[in-house]
């Protein structure tokens, strides 16, 4: 059975002014995470759940509606009420990989859901840990060490997500037989990096930054167009040669389709007030990721092109869900 967690943000709810609250006789949000509570999405979430309060509804709460690697909480809010009540905040890839992947889906990214907004951009990197040399420094040492020692070429990621893809990606441009070790989430792929057992990893930065400022792992490269604030001394997949190697997926809010643009719209502005703020950018620098701000008809283009993208990725990977 799903643990189903709530969180009321903001205590301080009942003391704003209705304002325009009562014009659009939406009383409360649900904004559904299909990951548990504490991780980097979730956290986001309820950064923009705030900034929803202020200006949207008077009272939002934070559902983490975790299973089946998000599909759980993609297919509640497709089926949810289409007034604005009910949003859904994820990562790209179940929007976006998940359909090429899952021949029976419960949901259909382009047709069951309407655009709202990008909270942030977040850039893979990948990442060597104690089991690999001091002395491999960067990319091209990384490259030597495994044609050296090809029983090492190993990566880990979680199977068939956009960190998957990227690794993948970076093996076959690189000319190395790059082997997957899949995980199911991101902190045990971390753990093994940092005890040793695994020799690289790819994830988001996020996940990375603290133990590569810390000294206990090295990050080598990022997957952005541009190098990473957190990490401006680190380059880019892409300044390295790697050129298909661009990975820098939205987290996004989207509504159940159908969903009035007007709301949309509402819902669009309070998501971009909140992140250009001095909360909002903090958070950003915090987990490693990048802010972009565009309107919720630019998201949906946006949405739609990187869908297709993900279809020749997926296509070219060979890959095969698990499940």
């Amino acid at each position: 059975m799903i643990s189903r967690r709530r969180f009321l943000l903001g205590s301080g709810a009942a003391a704003l002014a209705p304002r325009a609250f009562a014009q659009e006789g939406l009383k409360q949000i649900t904004v559904v995470v299909g990951y548990p509570a504490g991780g980097a999405t979730d956290l986001l979430a309820r950064l923009l759940a705030d900034g929803l309060r202020r200006s949207v509804a008077p009272v939002v709460i934070v559902e983490n509606r975790p299973g089946a690697g998000g599909r759980v909480a993609a297919e509640q809010v497709k089926n949810a009420r289409n007034d604005g009540s009910v949003l859904l905040f994820t990562p790209a890839f179940p929007m976006l990989i998940y359909p090429h992947i899952y021949p029976k889906l419960p949901y259909d990214t382009l047709r069951d859901f309407a655009a709202v907004g990008i909270g942030a951009r977040s850039t893979l990197c990948l990442a060597v840990g104690p089991a690999v040399p001091a002395s491999v420094r960067n990319v091209a040492d990384f490259i030597e060490w495994i044609r050296a020692n090809p029983k090492q070429a190993l990566f880990g990621a979680p199977s068939g997500g956009s960190q998957h893809f990227a690794g993948q990606l970076f093996g076959r441009a690189a000319g190395i037989n790059l082997g997957h070790v899949p995980y199911k989430g991101g902190a045990p792929a971390m753990q093994d990096l940092l005890g040793g057992h695994l020799p690289a990893n790819v994830s988001p930065v996020a996940e990375a930054l603290p133990s590569h400022l810390a000294g206990k792992i090295r990050i080598l490269a990022t997957t952005g167009a541009k190098r990473s604030r957190a990490l401006p001394d680190v380059p880019t997949m892409q300044e390295l040669g790697y050129k298909d190697v661009l990975f820098q997926d939205w987290l996004g809010m989207f509504a159940p389709a159908g969903t009035p643009a007007g709301m949309l719209g509402r819902m669009n502005a309070a998501m971009a007030e909140t992140m250009k703020s001095e909360q909002g950018l903090a958070g950003l620098e915090k987990f490693g990721m990048e802010l972009d701000n565009v309107t919720a008809e630019a998201f949906a283009v946006i949405v739609k092109a990187d869908y297709e993208r993900y279809r020749g990725i997926v296509r070219a990977s060979g890959f095969k869900p698990e499940d």
